[in-house]
């Protein structure tokens, strides 16, 4: 009953609230009020920094009402230092955001908020000490009182992020708990005044918000919660300083024993503060102090326990696929690809299929319909024995009329055979219905053949990639979960809030993390900060991440430090002074310690064949980056080949992969020209015959295996270098001795163009690889 009673009551405050005006005023008045409290906390005794924050850091539909009632606290009477000097600044602060208030990128930059809390603290407080002409301490008190309004500023602009962005599944990191906590800090410190007894309200409201934070967020909540908390109220006044390192100690071990319930919690709480508290020499702040915290854990031991703030705090445990679950999606991706090379060979049954109830030509076509009708008639001896050749020519003779009209009539047969026959109608309507099996037979061979020739390729195509992608997963043996825990907290030291983090280990004990992350705006990414704590946090050497962004949302996937580094030169040379080459050239990493390097050649020069390069390289670069497999990238790049219409496309490709870690090198090649590998200084031109893309419907790879080291050279060449032959080029890349890729690049294309003596023009590219 009562808890139906609250629900009711729930639901009428949201529909009342639902209005537009009552939310509005609802709305201002929180404003107000937050306003009002901030500016009744004071710090060091008599500063009272926080409405300024709190001015900064409002929406800014409530900035105004947040001055007013700020405005309203600084007026009652208390000890503040100077109020009209804390209503000049709120002030001010309106002002300032009012008039940058239409630049978007000034007013959402994250230093913003704490230099407009900053800015109107120190400038009021200087020209106060000029005024009055305080003591040189003074200055150092409104300087820190400046520097503290602005670093909550930070915080409560966090804060009032959180509540905008009304995440229902969002879960707190450390940096959302600090800015929760001191933001409850700032409005319960005009409470601490407040005392019943010597016993100080806000202090209770401040410690029974601690152990809730250390019983949900465990040991990071209760720490984060302790010292913010602490830090607050240590600097309300002199007296009090002391609660930074009680309320720090007393959350910490609070998280530490949050596993072992409430009552843990409290105990190890009360304990901690008690011990931290001993070095206060009045008996009564210590006294006060334990009633405060008794008070505060009683209260703590009669909260329900509420869901959607357990949700709040809870940890995001990474969700990723196990050992159990690599191999299922495993197995999966093996079922999909042998159902897609099923769906290629459903073609072939179809043909079979019309094989066996169909005639294959006319000479069939009349055999079907003579042993439907002749085979039970008084007169089949007399027209299959003794007038066989008769019979099987008056057959024959019914090819003319079936090919030019589509079916006979039964005045096509011999007048000696309508003589014999008394069957001849039935004979006709039966060599009609097989051939009309026959015309359908061979209507669905065409189809099936055009079916073969499109959709058949791309079955094959897809079942080799998702054979690839089955096994790249089965080369990662297992995810190290403690690796990816590590790499949360560091992704969330950078202010970026973890999503999906997965550490993923291949068998050969090389980790690649890839993470999905969002970023708020305007924050700018350290890559080079951020590798070196990842590295630090997993005990590994890092590459720097490549990053992928989808608006607010930003995919981090970053390898090892591998043991090889490629240097690449490229130079190329447009055929006639063209503007377009039809050459295409691409150098990239694939993030799991791979470096690609793509040259394609279209067919002829200029324009079109710049087009036909341009798209094989493309592709070829982004099927390869995504992971896919060499002969599924050739496949899939050769159908779009085919698909292009129009006149004849066809481009060369060659591929070479370099392993970074072991040196292993893979060369690939589908009419490409040859390759000048330099190991020890000793050059060999590698050839292999192949067939560009987009000529024939299957198409393969020139495969070949290589080992490198440092200092080694790969040399890959379109077809207008080797035309003037390849011993130069050898020569050319045996003797080069300096150790810049560029430089040999652009000799290759000027020694290839000066050398070319059968008066014919080519575009001429060459692409240096130097492993380092």
């Amino acid at each position: 009953m009562e808890e139906n009673a609250l629900v009711r009551l729930r639901d009428r405050t949201r529909g009342f609230l639902s209005v537009p005006y009552v939310r509005r005023t609802a709305l201002l008045l929180l404003g107000a009020m937050a306003g009002f409290l901030s500016a009744r906390g004071l710090v060091f005794g008599k500063y009272a920094p926080f409405a300024a924050a709190a001015a900064a850091a409002a929406p800014f539909s409530v900035m105004w009402s947040v001055i007013a009632g700020a405005s309203l606290g600084y007026l009652i009477p208390s000890p503040v230092d100077v109020p009209a000097r804390y209503i000049a600044a709120l002030l001010a602060v309106g002002a300032i955001r009012w008039s940058l208030s239409e630049l978007k990128t000034v007013r959402d930059h994250p230093v913003f908020v704490p230099a407009v809390a900053f800015l109107p603290l120190l400038a009021t407080g200087v020209t106060t000490v000029l005024i009055s002409g305080s003591l040189s301490n003074v200055t150092a008190m409104v300087v820190a009182e400046s520097f503290l309004a602005g670093g909550t500023a930070y915080f409560l602009r966090r804060t009032v992020r959180l509540l905008e962005s009304r995440r229902e599944a969002a879960v707190f990191d450390s940096g959302d708990v600090a800015a929760v906590i001191v933001t409850l800090g700032v409005l319960l410190l005009s409470f601490s005044g407040i005392t019943v007894a010597g016993v100080s309200i806000g202090r209770i409201l401040i410690v029974l918000t601690i152990l809730v934070s250390a019983r949900l967020g465990g040991l990071s909540g209760g720490a984060v919660a302790g010292i913010a908390a602490g830090t607050v109220q240590g600097l309300s006044t002199a007296g009090l300083s002391y609660l930074s390192g009680a309320y720090g100690l007393g959350g910490l071990m609070a998280g530490v024993f949050s596993p072992l319930g409430k009552i843990a919690v409290a105990i190890a709480f009360v304990i901690s503060n008690g011990i931290a508290s001993l070095q206060v020499n009045g008996s009564v702040q210590a006294f006060y102090g334990a009633v405060e915290v008794a008070i505060a854990s009683i209260v703590y031991m009669l909260l329900p326990q509420s869901r959607r703030l357990t949700t709040l705090f809870a940890v995001r445990r990474d969700k990723l696929p196990g050992d159990s679950l690599r191999k299922n999606v495993i197995l999966r991706l093996r079922y999909a690809a042998d159902a897609m090379r099923g769906a290629s060979e459903s073609v072939d049954k179809i043909s079979k299929q019309l094989q066996d109830t169909a005639a294959d030509d006319l000479p069939g076509v009349y055999g079907r319909a003579a042993e439907k009708i002749c085979a039970g008639c008084s007169q089949c001896a007399v027209c299959w024995r003794k007038n066989r050749d008769e019979t099987q020519k008056s057959f024959s003779r019914l090819s003319y009329p079936l090919r030019e009209h589509g079916r006979v009539e039964r005045s096509d047969f011999d007048v000696p055979f309508l003589t014999r026959c008394g069957r001849a109608a039935e004979l006709r309507d039966a060599v009609n219905g097989a051939y009309r099996e026959l015309l359908a037979k061979e209507s669905a061979k065409m189809r099936a053949e055009q079916v073969r020739a499109v959709v058949e390729e791309h079955f094959r195509s897809t079942s080799q990639m998702l054979g690839d992608m089955a096994e790249e997963f089965e080369q990662y043996q297992h995810f190290d979960e403690d690796s990816a825990e590590q790499v949360r907290e560091v992704l969330r030291r950078h202010e970026l809030t973890p999503i999906e983090v997965c550490c993923r280990i291949d068998k050969f004990g090389r980790m690649t993390i890839e993470a999905n992350v969002h970023r708020p705006r305007g924050l700018h990414i350290n890559k080079g900060q951020l590798t070196r704590e990842i590295s630090s946090a997993c005990g590994r050497t890092f590459s720097q991440p490549s990053v992928a962004a989808a608006g607010d949302i930003l995919k981090l996937q970053m390898c090892q430090k591998p043991v090889y580094a490629v240097q690449r030169g490229f130079a190329q040379h447009a055929a006639n002074g063209a503007a377009l080459c039809g050459d295409c050239a691409a150098a990239f990493t694939d993030g799991s310690g791979r470096y690609f390097a793509v040259l394609s050649d279209g067919m002829g020069t200029g324009g079109r064949a710049a087009v036909d390069g341009t798209m094989t390289a493309s592709m070829a670069q982004s099927l390869l980056k995504a992971g896919i497999g060499f002969e599924s990238t050739l496949r899939m790049i050769n159908s779009a080949m085919l698909a292009k219409g129009g006149e004849e496309s066809l481009a060369t490709l060659d591929v070479v992969c370099i392993d970074l870690f072991t040196g292993q090198t893979q060369l690939r090649k589908a009419g490409a020209a040859g390759t000048v590998l330099r190991r020890k200084h000793r050059a060999e031109y590698l050839e292999a015959k192949s067939v560009p893309v987009g000529i024939m419907p299957e198409v393969r790879f020139a495969r070949s295996e290589k080992a490198l080291d440092s200092g080694d050279l790969i040399v890959m060449v379109s077809d207008g270098v080797t035309a003037a032959g390849t011993e130069w080029l050898c020569d050319l890349v045996g003797n080069f001795v300096e150790d810049d890729a560029q430089a040999l690049a652009e000799q290759i294309v000027d020694r290839a163009v000066k050398d070319r003596a059968d008066g014919h023009e080519d575009d001429v590219s060459a692409v240096v690889l130097l492993v380092e």
